[in-house]
């Protein structure tokens, strides 16, 4: 019976390579328009960008391991079939798979909103979200911090979580408050992530294709929004004392390893602009009013209050603001 494999295979490797390629984009975006790499934009590629797509891959990697191979834990598939001997291996097996997946799932969420924010901090460096980024940043690093700290202390001794012969062990009496405590403080921060700049954004006088552009980042980070309510649904189906584990949690791991390659998708797409304008001529059009306007291409990191007030941005996207009074 091959149960939810299919969905399992699907949601690791459809989602991989896209994530995969924005990420390697967005390296190339740098190196076509030759920018100086900052601070924060350091951080935002060197350590979020590229690490926490490292671990988003550990996690569909650990997907696969745990649902094929040698190493076949049965995800998404019942147990049934099996003797009693053989369920308690598969249910042991399960455990430890679910708390090993949770430091990735935590980690390669956590760290791309944290570059999603970056993202913010820089190019919003003189607007007035510039003090919720940085509050939002602290939220973001305060949750990752708080979620590897439960993880790691379901239970004590810790082998405990995963290994049920462990004699006078305590753990949580309820793992799956746990889950829906953090996930829907996690989903929550992510529309508010998703927020953040629409007051800002509004603002602006953007050319139809610079306004699309705009509409596809934003029309990104909702999926990973829909995403993080489907994942938060399918984990309040875990239940530690199920027969059936590696079926039950499989629509929740899939959902979140879904939720992680959108996440790194969003976080990459706001740099592709000159990429797409290579396909899309249009995406680089103006019109009467924009070119009336003073621009300024993304990633000037230059701007002074004393100039007109202007987003700054990504490679050669360029924004146009109507003349506004300085903060």
């Amino acid at each position: 019976m091959t149960g939810l494999l299919p969905n399992v295979y699907a949601a690791v490797i459809i989602p991989m390579p896209a994530a995969a390629l924005a990420l390697a984009l967005r390296l190339k975006v740098r190196r076509m328009t030759k920018m100086g790499i900052g601070w924060d934009d350091g951080l935002a590629i060197a350590a979020w960008g590229s690490h926490h797509q490292i671990i988003a891959v550990a996690y569909s990697v650990l997907q696969l391991i745990s649902s094929t191979g040698a190493s076949n834990y049965k995800l998404g598939q019942r147990l049934e079939p099996y003797d009693d001997a053989q369920v308690d291996f598969y249910l042991e097996r399960s455990r430890l798979i679910l708390w090993v997946s949770e430091y990735f799932y935590a980690w390669s969420i956590g760290l791309a909103k944290l570059a999603v924010l970056a993202f913010y901090r820089r190019q919003f460096q003189f607007c007035s979200i510039r003090i919720p980024t940085i509050i939002m940043i602290v939220a973001c690093a305060l949750w990752m911090i708080l979620r590897t700290f439960l993880t790691t202390f379901h239970c004590l001794p810790v082998p405990a979580y995963w290994d049920k012969s462990i004699q006078n062990a305590r753990c949580m009496t309820n793992v799956g408050q746990f889950f829906l405590a953090t996930d829907v403080t996690h989903c929550l921060m992510d529309f508010i992530i998703l927020a953040l700049p629409i007051y800002e954004v509004f603002k602006m006088q953007l050319p139809f294709g610079q306004k699309i552009a705009v509409i596809g980042l934003f029309a990104s980070g909702s999926l990973v929004c829909i995403a993080s309510i489907f994942q938060i649904i399918e984990s309040q189906r875990y239940h530690p004392t199920s027969k059936e584990m590696p079926y039950e949690l499989a629509l929740s791991m899939i959902w979140g390893n879904v939720e992680v390659h959108l996440a790194v998708f969003a976080s990459c797409l706001a740099l592709l602009r000159p990429i797409f304008r290579k396909f899309v001529p249009g995406l680089s059009s103006g019109n009467s009013y924009a070119t009336s306007r003073p621009t300024v291409t993304f990633g000037d990191l230059t701007q002074v209050r004393s100039e007109p007030r202007v987003i700054p941005g990504i490679g050669s996207f360029k924004m146009s603001l109507a003349p506004q009074t300085s903060h």
